[in-house]
C-alpha cells in the first residue's frame, strides 16, 4: 500500500491511501473470501471493503456461485457485514448450531470453512477487440460481460452476422486453416439459425429458449465464442 495525495477543492489537498489488489487465481480469491468472513474481521475501513466487492465480482465474472448463498456473488450486500456477521449467523442459527441464541467464533468459522463454491459456467476468454465489437453490436452498448445468458447467445449471433455479412453478402472464410474441419460454414450457419430465438422476442421464440437448459445455452456461449474468435482472426 502507497500513500499518495488527492485534491478536493473544499478541503484541499489531502493524503488518500492507494491499494493493491492481487489475487492469482480463483482458488487463491476464494481463500481470500473465506478470510474476509471471518468473524474478527473489520470493515469499517475501506480496504476490506474493496477486497470484498473485488473479489465477488471477481469470482462471479468467472462463473461461480456460492451453494449455500447462490445470490451473493451477483448481488452482495451494500454493507459487507450484512453477510459476514448477519447473514452467516441467521443461518447457523437455522441450522441449530447456536449456543441459546449465542453464535461461537469456532461455530463461525466451521460454517465459513464449508461454504461450497461452485463453478456454473466457464466461458472462453476473450481480448478487448472483441469485446469492442460485442460493445458496438449490442443496442445498449454493453460489455459481454455484463450481458446475461440469453443477451449473450443473442449478441454473438449478431456479431457472427456483423462479421462476415458484408455488402448484402455473406463472406465463406476458410475455416479449415485454423480449424481443421471442427468449424465449417455448415456448422455456423447451423449456429446462426439455433440461436435465431434468442434474437427475436416472439412467442415463438421465447417458447424455443425454453427447450435450452442453462448448460446447453453455457455450451452454446463457449462455442459461439469460439466461432467468434476464429472469424476474427480469419477476417483481420
Amino acid at each position: 500500500m502507497t500513500v499518495v495525495c488527492g485534491y478536493n477543492i473544499f478541503s484541499g489537498y489531502t493524503e488518500v491511501e492507494d491499494y493493491e489488489f492481487e489475487v492469482y487465481d480463483a482458488e487463491e480469491a476464494i481463500t481470500k473470501f473465506r478470510e474476509l468472513c471471518q468473524p474478527d474481521v473489520d470493515f469499517s475501513g475501506n480496504e476490506n471493503k474493496c477486497w470484498f466487492y473485488l473479489i465477488s465480482y471477481y469470482l462471479y465474472k468467472i462463473g461461480y456461485v456460492i451453494k449455500e448463498f447462490p445470490r451473493l456473488l451477483a448481488r452482495p450486500p451494500v454493507a459487507p457485514s450484512d453477510f459476514t456477521y448477519g447473514e452467516i449467523r441467521n443461518r447457523i442459527i437455522a441450522k441449530g448450531d447456536d449456543d441459546n441464541g449465542t453464535v461461537r467464533y469456532a461455530v463461525r468459522r466451521t460454517f465459513v470453512a464449508r461454504l461450497t463454491f461452485e463453478q456454473k459456467s466457464t466461458y472462453v476468454d476473450i481480448d478487448d477487440s472483441i469485446n469492442q465489437k460485442f460493445i458496438e453490436v449490442s443496442n445498449r452498448q454493453a460489455s459481454f460481460n455484463n450481458m446475461s445468458t440469453d443477451e449473450k447467445l443473442a449478441e454473438i449471433a449478431n456479431l457472427i452476422e456483423s462479421l462476415l455479412k458484408k455488402n448484402g453478402k455473406f463472406l465463406t472464410p476458410d475455416y479449415s486453416t485454423i480449424c481443421f474441419d471442427y468449424i465449417s460454414n455448415d456448422v455456423v450457419t447451423s449456429y446462426r439459425k439455433k440461436m435465431h430465438c434468442f434474437r427475436h422476442a416472439t412467442d415463438d421464440a421465447i417458447s424455443e429458449r425454453k427447450n435450452y437448459s442453462e448448460e446447453q445455452k453455457s455450451f452454446f456461449v463457449d462455442y459461439g465464442l469460439t466461432i467468434v474468435k476464429v472469424i476474427h482472426s480469419l477476417l483481420e
